[in-house]
């Protein structure tokens, strides 16, 4: 997303990467910029944005940090902006912050089912509304008081899209390791109920509609075993799913255009990591327009695919160990910019 105007005031946890070093104290003017959130690593509450100024090719770390005095949390998993409000979804924390678009916390969202809270995992939105899957096996929808209305889906949902009427949600099952769901919830909007559900590929994450709804692109990690990672795509006005030719499928991004970009991975024999292959898909037509990358770019440790509003595709690249890399592309597939993105595992640019 872009940030019209941000000052930011650099202490000691944050800091501008470009091709200038700066000291405590610096103040930096980011005039446009886009969100970049590390996820982190699972109860080590070190997840935090970033804001990357793609003209400029600069990168000021911990910017959530900075605006509000405290770490993000544990397990930083969407970010999305609705009108003047920008809603980000921390999982392991299971709270979802609402901030203004210089991050600056407004108010905080928490839901729960008979006093257990709830872990927010994606976001999507339509129209005046923001919807937000609930790993215990709910979709919310946030309302203008800042509640949370709940409808029951599968277990465990991850990725949601909407398209007119309809919400499908992704049901993973992923915390019933090896029996994974294989469902996605049809849920209408304007009832707030489940009418159906289609069932798909095991272990469903990620979730794109064409812009027209007339197709819905689900991918899905498989059980890592006998059955492999897909892409599906779902004709909406008859329910039929067909998979679609590739392979090791790790995750989707819709772009501008009705363009799905395609970040397949896999592991050679000795489970060593591929370096990731990104592949365009003409949503509307439902058909491939082949790879994305034209400069001969690698990805290593491919972990996450990104179209945000800049125009700009992100990769985010990640060992788990170590501070992940993002590469920016062009909408041509050229290489714009590399940088360091100061925390664990990039896993949206917006």
């Amino acid at each position: 997303m872009k940030i019209n105007r941000l000052i930011l005031i650099l202490g000691l946890a944050s800091a501008l990467y470009s091709c200038d070093s700066l000291s405590e104290g610096d103040v930096i003017t980011v005039t446009s910029g886009t969100y970049i959130l590390n996820n982190g690593n699972w109860g080590n509450n070190d997840s935090n944005i970033g804001i990357y100024n793609p003209t400029e090719k600069s990168y000021a770390a911990y910017a959530f940090k900075t605006a509000n005095g405290q770490a993000l949390g544990d397990l930083g998993q969407d970010i999305i902006r609705l009108g003047e409000n920008i809603y980000i979804a921390v999982n392991g924390s299971q709270t979802i912050f609402v901030t203004d678009k210089e991050l600056k916390i407004r108010h905080q969202i928490n839901a729960d089912v008979n006093g257990a809270r709830l872990s927010p995992k994606y976001f999507a939105t339509s129209g005046s509304k923001v919807y937000v899957t609930y790993y215990e096996g709910y979709l919310g929808e946030i309302t203008g008081d800042g509640s949370v209305k709940l409808c029951q889906t599968g277990p465990n949902p991850e990725g949601l899209a909407a398209a007119g009427d309809r919400l499908y949600v992704a049901n993973s099952g992923g915390m019933a390791y090896p029996s994974y769901n294989n469902t996605v919830s049809v849920v209408s909007a304007s009832t707030f109920t489940e009418i159906s559900t289609i069932e798909v590929n095991v272990n469903p994450v990620k979730v794109e509609a064409s812009s027209d709804g007339a197709y819905v692109y689900v991918s899905s990690y498989g059980n890592y075993a006998d059955i492999p990672a897909k892409l599906q795509v779902i004709t909406a006005d008859d329910g039929k799913v067909a998979d679609i030719d590739y392979a090791a499928v790790s995750s989707i991004a819709k772009g501008e255009d009705d363009i799905l970009y395609i970040l397949c991975g896999g592991y050679d024999e000795h489970w060593n990591p591929l370096p990731g292959i990104v592949y365009r898909h003409d949503m509307k037509a439902n058909r491939p327009l082949g790879a994305f990358v034209t400069d001969g770019t690698t990805l290593p440790d491919a972990y996450s695919i990104s179209a945000a509003s800049d125009g700009y595709i992100y990769v985010g690249c990640s060992d788990y160990r170590n501070t992940g890399d993002v590469y920016v592309f062009t909408p041509e597939g050229k290489l714009h910019d590399k940088f360091d993105s100061q925390g664990l595992n990039p896993l949206k640019a917006y």
